[in-house]
């Protein structure tokens, strides 16, 4: 590494954004000079590379402070990368990275940078708040595992997709040790290991259970886990070190707790937690899991004059999976927890749906469909080549189990609106009213309007709302409507369109866009997924605002969605309408 001065550049040794903001980097330069005169010094190495790399004294008020900022290749649109030297024992404890000195200066909204401002004009106005922690800032924690886990994959040993979960709500209290209970699963790859494991329970030194798991564990770990006994301890302020303080650290990573080598490689951790702020101005513990791994002969001690080999170690990144950790992003569908809903139709419109909902927490699902996945409809089918030639409700039913294990799936291969068959089994007869029986929302995703006016006839019936949608055959357009079982229902729909009460979705009757694939036994619609999906999604938020607030669901609904104006596509639109019943129906005289 060579540094020079500011009156040593030489031509042509330039960063890249100066080819496209030509003569920024002498203002830059010169603006930065003023308060730090000679000590600025220039990384020539990098700079030959296109990069602007410099270190330098700021003078504050408290005295100078050393600091090294790093230009983007896209600078002056982001803003400057600065840091502190020195001892990373004395860096503030926020706003500050404990790892490399990396400063905090604004929020992350990138707009709070302005492309008028320099290096000199950051510092100016927010090198001090940062450091003494005043002026404004983000109303958010820095929690100690974000560093932790951001330093993990440093380790030589480091395989993507490792993780130890646990729950915000556990609370050790006072208690300052003691064993915790993993379940877990490693994965060898050459000389490096994946982990994945859940604290199942914590203990304290006492043996009194503090912690125990509630939440479900991933499909995969439930299969492949084993179980260990790991001890645990309390620490202070224990933040990631210095590339030069991590042999000081290693005692407080390697404590004790036994070698478990019943599987290879062999494994032991020690397991600390520390206070940490979890939010802004809360505080709560956080947990590391500092793994060692190798062969069983590279934990015991080595006799003198022979050579050993040592283990190797690795980070485990901790992750949060606790029920409030899961919903914490997005407290308006906690609404969804606990509720059943069911959905007819596995199609590009019904599946979507499905796994919206598991994703926003929806704790049951009942799926029906009679189809299976084919590599034609999966173009705008949710799932691809995985799910060829599975029956709709079993592909569903695996990938949301798999990928939101607090979600059960009941999946049922049924074609609605056949008869029971010799044996007493099978027909709508016994089929249909345990899944109305169960179901706070039922929703219709058939795109078939007999079967739309059974499963309203259900749903009346036992006093439960519906959700239909739909897609003219053409996809200029769509319904998502919502029936209240005691208002309008789809027939009464049929009626307000004959009447001009409620103007019809754009395309309707249109049928010039409908073929018949190579193999389907019926014709098909041309549309894709991408104006699908607004039909699903508008369907989930309809049934978030019923069960939200069932009081104010007092009428049926119909949300229209146009596509096309009748000349052009246009960006979605929506236009909701009452329905109420309609007399010549007489669902609800």
């Amino acid at each position: 590494m060579t540094w020079i001065g500011y009156g040593d550049l030489k031509t042509g040794m330039l960063p890249h954004w100066e080819h496209t903001c030509v003569g920024r980097l002498d203002f830059e330069l010169r603006d930065l000079a003023f308060f730090a005169r000679d000590s600025l010094r220039i990384d020539e190495d990098r700079l030959k590379q296109g990069v602007l790399s410099i270190e330098f004294e700021w003078p504050l008020a408290s005295g100078v402070c050393q600091l090294r900022a790093v230009f983007p290749d896209s600078y002056p649109f982001v803003r400057p990368q600065v840091a502190l030297r020195g001892n990373p024992e004395t860096f503030p404890h926020k706003h500050c990275s404990p790892t490399d000195g990396n400063l905090c200066l604004l929020g992350r909204d990138t707009g709070l940078w302005s492309i008028e401002w320099t290096l000199a004009k950051l510092l100016e106005k927010q090198l001090a708040n940062a450091l003494n922690g005043t002026g404004m800032e983000d109303p958010q924690g820095e929690p100690m595992e974000f560093w932790w886990n951001a330093f993990a994959p440093a380790f030589d040993g480091y395989v993507d997709g490792s993780y130890m979960l646990i729950d915000t709500a556990w609370n050790v209290g006072a208690e300052t040790e003691g064993t915790l209970r993993s379940s877990y699963s490693v994965q060898k790859i050459d000389d490096k290991i994946r982990f994945q494991g859940v604290v199942e329970e914590i203990k304290a030194k006492d043996g009194s259970v503090l912690a125990a798991r509630k939440f479900p564990l991933p499909p995969g770990l439930q299969l492949k886990k084993v179980t260990g006994i790991f001890p645990w301890r309390r620490v202070g302020r224990f933040a990631p070190p210095s590339p030069e303080g991590w042999r000081k650290a290693q005692g407080q990573l390697t404590f004790g707790g036994d070698v478990i080598n019943s599987g290879s490689p062999a494994i032991s951790m020690s397991v600390t937690v520390q206070s940490t702020e979890l939010s802004h101005r809360v505080d709560g513990d956080t947990w590391l899991f500092p793994l060692r791994y190798g062969p069983a002969k590279s934990f015991r001690a080595v006799k003198q004059g022979q050579r050993g080999t040592s283990p190797s170690m690795i980070i485990v990144p901790t992750l949060r999976a606790g029920a409030t950790d899961i919903g914490a992003r997005v407290p308006s569908v906690g609404v969804l927890k606990d509720k059943v809903i069911a959905i007819f139709g596995m199609g590009a419109i019904g599946a979507p749906v499905a796994i919206e909902l598991a994703r926003n927490g929806c704790s049951h699902l009942t799926v029906i469909d009679h189809d299976i996945v084919e590599p034609g409809n999966s173009i705008r089918w949710p799932l691809g080549a995985t799910a060829w030639g599975m029956r709709k409700t079993t592909a569903v039913k695996h990938h949301v189990e798999s990928e939101y294990p607090s979600v059960e799936v009941e999946a049922i291969h049924h074609t609605v609106g056949i008869a029971t068959a010799a044996d007493g089994n099978g027909g709508d007869h016994s089929v249909l009213p345990p899944i109305f029986g169960k179901a706070d929302v039922v929703i219709d995703a058939t795109a078939s309007s007999g079967i739309s006016r059974l499963l309203a006839d259900h749903c009346k019936s036992a006093g439960k709302p519906m959700i239909s949608l739909f897609g003219t055959l053409s996809l200029k357009g769509g319904v998502v409507a919502a029936y209240q079982p005691k208002s309008g229902c789809p027939t009464c729909r049929e009626f307000a369109y004959a009447k001009g009460l409620i103007e019809k979705a754009p395309g309707s009757g249109e049928i010039s866009a409908l073929n018949q694939p190579a193999g389907c036994a019926e014709l098909t619609f041309t549309g894709a997924s991408f104006d699908l999906h607004e039909l699903s999604l508008e369907a989930v938020r309809l049934t978030v605002d019923i069960l939200s607030q069932p009081a104010e669901f007092k009428e049926s609904l119909v949300h229209t969605l146009t596509l096309h104006d009748g000349i052009k596509r246009v960006p979605p639109s929506w236009r909701v309408d009452g329905l109420p019943p309609m007399k010549e129906c007489g669902c609800n005289p």
